[in-house]
């Protein structure tokens, strides 16, 4: 099932730009190439990949605001990203897993500042409904890992569950699953994310239609 990632990893391994969102993705990529490498031809190689996991570790202090949010270049309030935070808790928590020591008073914060985020809907202005909904679900499953929100949390975004993208449909799904919700809200997520779905011979696809706007929280119909 796992194949023709090479070029995934060489287009990461390669790319020459580092904010921070750019410098976690190769990080979290350079992670995966570890766990990765049986299904990589030899002629590819990362030498570097657990250094730089490791570097980009250290380095997320200088990308993390006074607030607690995460910013793509400089650390200051007004110019955090609630979507850049969600995703770096969320690779915080893949790291995790495959036992890179995580920054704990950079988590710490960055899990506070995802709180206020989704108790106190301080979104940008440019956000849509359904931005801001995708967001406040990728944030859900990223902080239900660490036991800091409960079911009572997810219960009161359940009625935003048709406004998220699909992103948020499966994150929101996720953190169900993380708390062990009941089968009522498991089974309408997963039925709502089976509605996008398109089944031919050799594939099963999912599709929906956002608008532009959707790429500042960096969506893409590949994700």
């Amino acid at each position: 099932v796992i194949s023709s990632v090479e070029g995934a990893f060489r287009y990461i391994r390669d790319y020459p730009y580092l904010c921070w969102e750019q410098r976690l993705t190769k990080g979290v990529m350079a992670a995966h190439y570890q766990n990765l490498k049986g299904y990589i031809p030899d002629s590819f190689t990362w030498e570097e990949g657990q250094e730089i996991t490791e570097r980009t570790l250290r380095s997320a202090a200088s990308f993390q605001a006074p607030n607690g949010g995460m910013v793509y270049y400089i650390a200051a309030d007004r110019y955090v990203s609630p979507y850049l935070s969600a995703y770096t808790a969320l690779a915080f928590n893949w790291l995790k897993q495959d036992g890179y020591p995580i920054p704990e008073q950079v988590e710490s914060r960055l899990h506070d500042y995802l709180l206020n985020f989704l108790r106190n809907d301080t979104a940008p202005t440019f956000y849509s409904l359904g931005m801001r909904s995708t967001v406040h679900a990728v944030a859900l499953a990223a902080l239900a890992k660490n036991g800091r929100v409960n079911l009572d949390d997810l219960e009161r975004y359940r009625p935003h569950l048709k406004e998220m993208g699909l992103f948020g449909k499966a994150h929101y799904l996720d953190a169900l699953l993380t708390l062990s919700a009941q089968s009522e809200p498991i089974k309408e997520t997963t039925s709502d994310i089976l509605g996008h779905a398109n089944q031919t011979g050799g594939k099963f696809m999912f599709s929906e239609i956002l608008d532009d706007s959707y790429s500042r929280i960096l969506s893409t119909p590949l994700r």
